[in-house]
């Protein structure tokens, strides 16, 4: 992994997202969802933008072999942000934060300096804390062992599972070489290659993993859909 080029990419997409999110036209919208079918797996998207808190993504896969609700939040100025992938049913969780700067007052980053970037992962079994640069080459191999350790093995291979379906959509970019990649290099590191999905109804989806719409997203998806 290229820390250095990770951190640039990072904090570009920190710098967009906080003028974005200061933008006047931007600083609140109502919810946004879509849904949509890749034959063997289906996903359901859902954006919230709140004043003075930042952005909300979450995404509901039904992946064939497994069903996983992907949360992401990110502060309004874009440089912290926590993704979290929660197992069903069980509900096991493997959740990251990024934090690119100003992270002082973060008791869990506290041995972390600038320029670095401070990463905190929450799993099952505990939490690890440590500089991003820690993750790459040969000599963060202990670490990543440490951080592969934070889930069941059951978990595990659940994750892997995914390792072929997250290149496909733009939105599971913060899941890939960021979060699970600094974790698995060997797995979860290879560039993006969007597929296109059929978009399909899917408040009845969403329902099956307790986030039914309310009324005013059902009369939009009928009005789109029908």
């Amino acid at each position: 992994m290229d820390v250095a080029r990770a951190l640039r990419a990072a904090a570009r997409a920190a710098a967009v997202a906080a003028w974005l999110l200061l933008s006047p036209s931007s600083a609140a919208a109502a919810p946004a969802r879509w849904h949509f079918s890749f034959g063997k797996w289906r996903i359901s998207i859902f954006f919230e933008r709140e004043e003075g808190r930042g952005d909300t993504t979450r995404l509901l896969l039904d992946a064939g072999t497994g069903r996983f609700v992907f949360l992401s939040s990110q502060d309004p100025s874009g440089r912290d942000s926590t993704e979290s992938i929660r197992r069903l049913p069980d509900g096991e969780t493997l959740t990251r934060r990024l934090v690119l700067s100003t992270f002082e007052e973060i008791p869990a980053c506290s041995s972390v300096r600038p320029p670095d970037a401070c990463v905190v992962l929450t799993g099952a079994n505990g939490t690890l804390s440590a500089p991003i640069s820690g993750f790459a080459g040969a000599s963060g191999a202990p670490l990543r062992a440490r951080a592969a350790g934070l889930v069941s093995p059951g978990m595990r291979d659940a994750l892997f599972a995914l390792a072929p379906i997250l290149p496909a959509v733009a939105e599971f970019g913060s899941y890939s070489k960021d979060f699970l990649g600094l974790v698995w290099p060997e797995r979860f590191s290879g560039a993006q290659k969007i597929q296109r999905g059929v978009r399909k109804p899917g408040c009845d989806f969403d329902a099956t993993f307790g986030y039914p719409c309310d009324a005013e997203a059902k009369r939009r998806e009928e009005k789109r859909l029908g």
